[in-house]
Formats: C-alpha cells, sequence, structure tokens
C-alpha cells in the first residue's frame, strides 16, 4: 500500500485560503539566498504528488495537503507555521519592473506595511522577486499583524508564477531577528522548490477541488463516507471554524455523503446532484471578489451570475457548465458557485454538481442552504 495518497473530488472544495497580493516587482540587485541540497529530498520522498495545475506539472513533496483551490491557486501546507499558495499569471516577470513603483505605492495604499522591500534573489540558481509586507489587524486572522512573503518568477512563454506565502500560524511579529529570518527562509526554500519543479504540459489540468493528503497527517480530515440520513424533523445542519458557528436547513431528499477538509457535502439521489457547504476562513477577499474571481478558477464560460438574497444575507453566485463528448456520447455537467460574507468577516460558500441536471444553476435550488444562522 503506498505510503500517500491522492484525493480527488469533481466539485469545488475550500480550505484556508491565503491572502493573495496581486501585486510584485522586479528589481535590480541580486542576493544568494541558499544553495538547496536535494540528494536528502529525494532520498526521503521517493514519490512525489504530481499536480497539474495551469497548463504545468508540479512535483510536489508528499507531506500534509495541497490542494488546487476554486479560485484559480495551487495551496500547499507541509506545516502549521504557514501556506504556500501558488498562481500561474499572464506576462513575465520583467513586466512587474516596469511598474514596480506604482505597485508599491498601491499596497501602501490598500493598507499593507512593506516589512521587506523588493529584491532579487537565487536559489538553486533560479532567479526570483522578493519581497515581504504586513498588514495590522486583518479581518479574521489570529494574530494582531499578519505577514506575507511574495516570490516572482518566470515561468517560460511570457507567464510568470506568483507564490506568496502567509505566515498565518506563526506570530511574526513576537520573533527575533535571526529566528524571523529562519523562518522567511524555510518558506521560501520550500516555496521555490515546488516552482522550479514545474515544467509545461499537455495534460489535462486537475479539477478545482482537487486535493492531495499525506498519509498520517495532523490536519482534521476523513475520507470516510458518512452518510448520515435526515428525518423531516431533523432538517438542520450545521458547520463551524475556530471562529464562527453557522447553522442552515437542508434540503428534502438530501442525505450527508461527506464530512471532512473540504466541508460537508450532501448527495440527493433524486437528481444525482451534490452540494457542498462551507466556511473559509477571511483572508483579503470578500464574497463578492470570490465570485468576480470565476474566471481564474480555469472555467471557460460562465452563463449565469449575480446576487440572491436569502433572509438578509446577500449571496454571490455564478454557474457554468461543461460538455463532454466521448465516444460519441454527449454529457453535460453542472457547476453552481456562491457566497456570503458572515459577521466576523470570513466567508459561507455553497458549491452544487450534477450531471444532465441544469436546474441545479439556479440559485432558487440552494434556498434551504442559504438560510442560515450565525454564532
Amino acid at each position: 500500500m503506498k505510503k500517500f495518497k491522492k484525493v480527488l473530488y469533481v466539485i469545488i472544495s475550500v480550505v484556508i485560503f491565503a491572502g493573495a497580493i496581486a501585486a510584485a516587482l522586479d528589481f535590480m540587485g541580486v542576493i544568494n539566498l541558499k544553495n538547496h541540497d536535494q540528494t536528502e529530498d529525494e532520498t526521503l520522498y521517493s514519490e512525489l504528488w504530481h499536480i497539474v495545475f495551469k497548463g504545468y506539472a508540479f512535483s510536489v513533496k508528499p507531506a500534509g495537503i495541497a490542494i488546487i483551490h476554486e479560485s484559480g491557486c495551487l495551496n500547499i501546507r507541509s506545516t502549521d507555521e504557514y501556506l504556500v499558495q501558488i498562481d500561474v499569471e499572464d506576462d513575465s516577470a520583467d513586466d512587474f519592473w516596469n511598474d514596480r513603483d506604482g505597485r508599491v505605492q498601491h499596497m501602501k495604499e490598500s493598507g499593507y506595511t512593506m516589512e521587506q522591500y523588493p529584491e532579487k534573489i537565487r536559489v538553486d540558481d533560479r532567479e526570483y522577486i522578493r519581497y515581504i509586507v504586513s498588514m495590522k489587524e486583518e479581518r479574521g486572522a489570529e494574530y494582531d499583524s499578519s505577514y506575507f512573503c511574495v516570490l516572482i518568477s518566470d515561468a517560460g512563454d511570457d507567464k510568470r508564477f506568483l507564490t506568496v506565502v502567509r505566515f498565518d500560524g506563526t506570530d511574526i511579529a513576537a520573533m527575533d531577528t535571526a529566528s524571523r529570518n529562519d523562518m522567511y527562509e524555510k518558506a521560501i526554500d520550500e516555496a521555490a522548490c515546488v516552482t522550479s519543479s514545474a515544467v509545461p504540459t499537455d495534460e489535462t489540468n486537475d479539477m478545482a477541488g482537487s486535493y492531495w493528503q499525506a498519509d498520517g497527517y495532523s490536519g482534521t480530515f476523513s475520507s470516510d463516507v458518512v452518510k448520515e440520513e435526515y428525518t423531516d424533523a431533523e432538517l438542520v445542519d450545521s458547520i463551524a471554524n475556530e471562529d464562527i458557528y453557522v447553522s442552515y436547513e437542508i434540503p428534502e431528499n438530501f442525505i450527508l455523503l461527506r464530512d471532512d477538509q473540504t466541508g460537508k457535502s450532501y448527495y440527493s439521489e433524486a437528481d444525482k446532484s451534490q452540494v457542498i457547504v462551507s466556511v473559509i476562513p477571511y483572508t483579503w477577499k470578500s464574497a463578492a471578489d470570490m465570485a468576480e474571481d470565476s474566471n481564474s478558477a480555469g472555467i471557460s464560460k460562465v452563463t449565469a451570475e449575480g446576487q440572491y438574497e436569502e433572509k438578509g444575507k446577500i449571496y454571490y453566485y455564478y454557474a457554468y457548465s461543461i460538455l463532454r463528448i466521448r465516444n460519441g456520447t454527449r454529457k453535460t455537467s453542472y457547476y453552481f458557485n456562491a457566497y456570503t460574507d458572515l459577521e466576523d468577516g470570513n466567508i459561507y460558500s455553497i458549491n452544487g454538481f450534477a450531471d444532465d441536471s441544469p436546474e441545479i444553476m439556479n440559485p432558487k435550488t440552494y434556498t434551504r442552504f442559504m438560510s442560515i444562522t450565525e454564532e
């Protein structure tokens, strides 16, 4: 039996979403950070996770958990200390250089403090642009100040890798200088190892919601199918994280299929549909931002989008479909995604999926899941 396994869900899932900073700079001088010896890594990790994301194949050490987030980023958490988030963007790293002053100014106007101004570094003979920012009293953050380390590198074909390391499990402000620099170096080394492994590929991208988990990972996860049935008198359930408890109604004919890292998943035998509800910890995006990011999630065309109100809560939603033709057989899959801001700053998410059932693209299908109470 393999030590590590890959778990694939066909619908969107949610895990702690890192705050991504869509600004980066190119800088003149070159700093040698460290030379990374891969011999030990190759010995420890004989089986790497093969993750295909936005046209690139990444080789990731099988430690902790990795997930393709619904917003269109690859999230990797191998330690409780920080989260690594990687995106593939158009244009090269040099394009940041031409507008570096403007981007720094924009970050400052957005409330970020420059902890380390942009510079060029080298990791394993590969060049990166690096800067570090912080934000005080970020909504939903555990510590008084949140810290982010940003790396930018060329991906070829006029594309770039934007990598953000969010130190969400570490009180960086309480560290002394030496310990803080050690933490930065550790995180940068891991992030650079992932991006340097990426190669262009014609393979089909792994779907949003795909995730990989190491056996024995200490995080809360269960791959066991729950299949808990509800009676008419028990059509209420709840979901929570460390900050908030959200209860909601469950439509008839739905059963609880799974309760794991992706949230709570419900299944309806009537139309073969599946619905996941989850609470996304706040980073820097609102519910409206999440809905507007549909294009970056690898969706070819959004067929419906807008706002829907239920019991005073505004849900921002979009829906799309995918037509598959295989061996002469046509099959259409339908997807629905909705988000609303919770009182504490987190986001409540509803994601629906079904084959050959376009009704799941209508927000009215989810009114009971939208009837929430926050505690």
